[in-house]
Order: C-alpha cells, then structure tokens, then sequence
C-alpha cells in the first residue's frame, strides 16, 4: 500500500531539563559623579558571550524623594559601547543627582537594538517583539536600581540575562545494521512569533501568531540547519544548530517538527526519502535551552518490515497424503540362506 508523504514520526521528543549557564565577570566597578556603566553575561553558544558583546541600549529614569510619581527620563534607548574595558555612551554626559532614585534598564539583540521598544514614565516595554526566520538574534535584558550621591557614586552593574528561549534537535538512527540515514530540512512550524516584554516584572505575555492558519506549507516556520551534516550509521547522531523561539507555554500539541529522511539499505539502495513531522505541546522558559532528542526507526519512519507467518489451514499433523502401492511386486522367490550373505 502506498505511503503518504506526510508521516507522523512516532519518534521519541524527550525534553533536557532547562540548561542556566555561569555567570562571567566583564568590567569592574569604579566611583565616580558621572554616569556609568559596567555589565557581565551569561556564557551560550551561539549567543553573546564576553568576547562578542559590545554593545546595548540603554534607557533610564529618577525621581525625587518627594516626587516619586513624576519620573524623569534621562536615557531613552541611547547606545552604550565597549571601548578597552569602559563602556561609554553616545550623547552629553549624565550626572549623578543626591538622593534621586534611578531605574535603568539595558538590553541588546546581539550588539544590535529592536525597533520595537516603548518607556512611557519609568515602564519599558518591547511591543511585539518577533522571533521568527528573519530574527534569529539572541536578546539579553538587564535592570538595575541606585539612588544618587553627593560622591562615591559606582558605576550602574549591569547582569545581562537571555530572555529568550533556545533550543536544538538531535537525531539518533537507530535502524537495523547496515541502513544508514540522511537527515535534513529541519523545521518548526506554527510557532507564536510576536510577544510583548515587561521589564519592570521582567515577563513575555500576549505571545501570539502573525500568521494563523492550518496549512501546513504556510504555517510560520523556522529552520534549524546542521552545519556540521554528516551521514548516520546506527546509533550515531547529528546535531541540529541552535534557534531561539518566543518563551511560552503551549496547551495544545500544535507545534511542529519537520525534517526530511533519507533511509539506503546496506546495498546502498535508497528505499526512502520522505518528509516527516510530529506534533508536540512545548513548554518553553525564558533563558532556558532545551534538547530534543529524536530516535528514527523504521516503524517511525513509516517503512513496513518484511515478516513471515504460516497458511491458517496448514495441517502438518494429519497432512500426509496417502501413496498408491498396489502395483508393487517384491518377488519373494529368492531366499538368502545365511545373514551374512547380506
């Protein structure tokens, strides 16, 4: 019977616990009238790390003792870049007012910034923010609070967390030996693409999808490639390269992974190249990277194994079929006088 293009893989998804990374030093704190800044990341890979970041955005606000509900903007998404070990920032310098109470909040979308970012009063908010095929960049976000000196002021700490959400696929071939594997065309699809972030509470709410439909070939998408490709004999593996996805819970199974499966014989005879996908319901936190590890097999992958069975009528108690002997003469006439003769 002939197969569907689209097979359901009954592959294994398992979900790695979520993987937070150590935290390195970059910058040093120094008093000063002035305002300044220092900042630290967390390591990643394929992300921003120590070496590569060099630049955020910053925005910032005070009040006064007796004027708390009327903030003051004093940064609204100014640059802030690396220079030796200082950070500086574009613009007139800021200074340091006794006893104002400060909020500052930074973030960077790997050295670049968004256009998708609001700071009504003291709330920052990034408004529908995408994460979708085209916007495959790691964001970091970071607030910090201080209240003014006459002197000793320190430089604003800024600790950079990822606030989205990373993840990769692993695909394990675990077909009988000799069968080898191809992987490729990887995908998710029908994802939530665009989100709000609060900085004040640090959250994702009203994730949704830019695109809402059940057509497959026109669900939103993201490719995950596999830079280091390589062709899989039994129970080897290959890694897919890291993408970053909006934070959410889903409700529903209704997030798909597609790839392409390549499956040849010990002969070398390709037997199947069809496009398979699952569906899974994912929970995905912010600033946590997960593993999904897929086990192909051959029922996964829709082949049909070649197996043996017996007819239902088969007898082989009383099957014997009975000969016809009636024309047989033994001649008995001879005799053999001693044994030994035979």
């Amino acid at each position: 019977m002939k197969k569907s293009m689209f097979l359901l893989a009954t592959a294994t998804l398992a979900l790695t616990a979520c993987t937070n990374t150590e935290d390195v030093e970059q910058g040093f704190a120094q008093t000063s009238r002035q305002i300044g800044f220092a900042s630290h990341i967390n390591k990643a890979t394929r992300a921003l790390v120590n070496n590569n970041f060099t630049q955020f955005t910053v925005f910032g606000t005070y009040t006064m003792p007796n004027n708390e509900a009327n903030p003051i903007q004093i940064f609204n998404n100014v640059n802030v870049t690396k220079n030796g070990t200082d950070w500086t920032y574009t613009g007139q310098d800021r200074y340091w007012i006794n006893t104002a109470n400060y909020k500052f909040y930074a973030y960077s979308k790997e050295n670049k910034t968004t256009g998708t970012t609001r700071l009504e009063k003291d709330e920052l908010t990034f408004v529908n923010y995408a994460v979708d095929q085209d916007n495959q960049k790691d964001l970091v976000f970071a607030a910090a609070t201080a209240t003014g000196k006459t002197e000793g002021n320190n430089k604003v700490p800024f600790d950079f967390k990822h606030i989205l959400t990373k993840i990769r696929f692993n695909f394990t071939n675990k077909f009988p030996a000799g069968y080898t594997i191809d992987i490729s065309n990887v995908e998710i699809r029908n994802m939530r693409d665009l989100g709000t972030f609060t900085a004040s509470s640090a959250t994702w709410s009203n994730q949704h999808r830019s695109k809402e439909t059940e057509i497959a070939n026109e669900m939103l998408t993201i490719s995950a490639p596999i830079s280091e490709h390589k062709t899989l004999d039994p129970e080897e593996s290959v890694l897919t390269d890291d993408i970053y996805v909006l934070p959410y819970k889903y409700n529903e199974a209704n997030v798909r992974l597609y790839f392409t499966l390549t499956i040849k014989n010990a002969n070398g005879e390709q037997i199947s190249n069809a496009v398979n996908f699952g569906a899974f319901k994912p929970t995905w936190d912010k600033g946590c990277a997960y593993q999904y590890n897929v086990v192909l097999t051959g029922e996964a992958a829709g082949l049909e194994k070649i197996e043996f069975t017996t007819d239902e009528n088969m007898d082989l108690d009383n099957g014997w079929t009975a000969g016809d002997t009636e024309d047989t003469d033994f001649n008995f006439g001879s005799q053999v006088k001693n044994a030994s003769d035979l």
